[in-house]
């Protein structure tokens, strides 16, 4: 069973490339970037400008849900520049087992509709943003306020047709969407909602974060606690 981890730094001083604290010898560590300079002494680096993304978080979006464009492993585990490894990671992939993702619970929040709200009051998102979601919401039979909400910062997947579907769903939906100038804020959100409507057929199980990983505040070495 061949297995990675892939990070992604897009866009100079926008993140830092955290080393792992802890090396498998058989995973491999890939970083995919932007930057012709940047250099690493476990990350692997794969320069790639991604010139059909929008912007600089677009690419990070692009990285997260193409990981199996950038290796031929079985499984990819995809972690933001806000997270290092902190730990051997053997048992978070055997965690998969019969899974096709291992995905983390929202800190902070329960459900969608505080999440965009969220995202409307810190991040100027569309207020119309929201509607569209009650629109696909009463299609499906949904509530926005159900208690599921996921966060992307760390995703495990298997090499499967359900994933690969799940993955082109995620970058689909936010297009149709249409947020500008960039995609990545409703990432995990078109997630959540995709897990519980068209690709509720996917097998996920839940990820405990702590055990593997420490996580910053974006940019520093100030450890975020939540």
């Amino acid at each position: 069973m061949k297995r990675a981890v892939i990070t992604y730094i897009f866009g100079r001083g926008k993140e830092l490339l955290r080393e792992p604290l802890v090396v498998d010898k058989d995973i491999e560590y890939i970083c995919v970037t932007d930057q012709k300079d940047l250099k690493s002494k476990t990350w692997k680096i794969v320069h790639d400008d991604i010139k059909q993304a929008g912007c600089t978080r677009d690419k990070m979006v692009y990285v997260k849900y193409n990981p199996f464009k950038y290796t031929t492993a079985n499984e990819a585990c995809v972690v933001d520049g806000s997270i290092q490894i902190k730990a051997s990671l053997r048992k978070l992939f055997e965690q998969l087992k019969d899974k096709d993702i291992l995905i983390k619970q929202h800190p902070e929040r329960t459900n969608l509709y505080d999440e965009l709200q969220a995202w409307v009051k810190l991040r100027n998102l569309p207020k119309e943003y929201i509607t569209k979601f009650e629109h696909m919401s009463k299609y499906y039979k949904i509530s926005l306020t159900t208690k599921f909400l996921l966060e992307s910062c760390v995703l495990v997947f298997k090499n499967t047709n359900a994933v690969q579907e799940l993955c082109e769903s995620v970058i689909a939906l936010m297009k149709f969407l249409g947020e500008k100038p960039c995609l990545f804020l409703s990432n995990q959100c078109c997630l959540t909602y995709l897990l519980r409507t068209m690709h509720k057929h996917v097998k996920f199980d839940w990820l405990q974060q702590s055990l593997f990983f420490n996580r910053y505040k974006h940019n520093t070495h100030k450890l975020n606690t939540r």
